[in-house]
């Protein structure tokens, strides 16, 4: 898989940078205030989680919807057209890490209101279980904890089950809600090659659409203002933890 990093700045793309640029900039400064008044590094923790639940829900549907504009900037710049296609769902068996808090919250806020929430977290349960079992055998046999990640990553892959918020047929029952890493993911290939046995060949062209430095480092500093709920950075270990905040959360 291969990582195209560098972007030629069209009019389409400065404005995307820039738009995600201030939206994050606004919202760091607002929870640098937040962190001031309370007198703590942090802004957001246990006890104010349920008050500042409406901002963090606002904040995560304009930044989401700041990254779409970023990607249309950026997808016409690759040299083949996109062949993700709906009911394909083939990297939805990938695990999802990378995944930062306002999106675990503002995902986890919706999830909640729906009467299967149980079975939901039991298959995160599973899937996070058989992950940590494939990063503690990677470990065993020497490797450092990077590329014992990196190991468990292609392993869980290879185990071939879908994201538990995937349907029968491939398509991804909670789209408007999905995170940046699944939102970054593309193939110029076929689906049919996005499988274990071909990841790794010349038949697959899939990548991921990384943003600039800049908008990263922003990224990683709102998140910072989460760091007291311990939120794992992987997607389903991330609602797991969530679902021990019901009682913080509310109705």
């Amino acid at each position: 898989m291969e990582a195209y990093k560098e972007y030629f700045p069209t009019k389409s793309y400065r404005i995307a940078e820039m738009r995600l640029s201030s939206l994050l900039r606004n919202e760091r400064d607002r929870l640098d205030r937040i962190a001031a008044d309370l007198g703590r590094d942090f802004a957001i923790a246990s006890d104010n989680l349920r008050e500042q639940l409406p901002q963090i829900l606002a904040f995560t549907k304009s930044y989401h919807a700041a990254y779409d504009q970023y990607l249309k900037a950026v997808l016409v710049q690759q040299p083949h057209p996109i062949q993700c296609r709906p009911a394909c769902g083939n990297c939805c068996h990938h695990y999802p890490m990378s995944v930062e808090p306002f999106e675990l919250i503002s995902m986890y806020s919706e999830l909640r209101k729906r009467d299967d929430l149980l079975s939901l977290m039991e298959a995160c349960q599973m899937r996070s279980d058989k992950f940590e079992s494939f990063f503690e055998a990677r470990k065993a046999v020497g490797l450092s904890e990077d590329e014992a990640e990196d190991g468990a990553l292609h392993d869980y892959f290879s185990w071939w089950h879908s994201c538990p918020f995937s349907n029968a047929v491939g398509d991804c029952t909670i789209y408007p809600l999905r995170t940046v890493s699944c939102r970054m993911y593309f193939s110029e290939t076929d689906p049919k090659f996005c499988t274990p046995e071909m990841l790794q060949t010349e038949m697959n062209d899939s990548y991921i659409v990384y943003m600039p430095d800049v908008v990263e480092d922003a990224v990683y500093g709102i998140s910072e203002h989460y760091s007291a709920l311990d939120l794992p950075e992987s997607f389903f270990g991330g609602l797991l933890a969530l679902n021990g905040y019901e009682g913080v959360l509310g109705e």
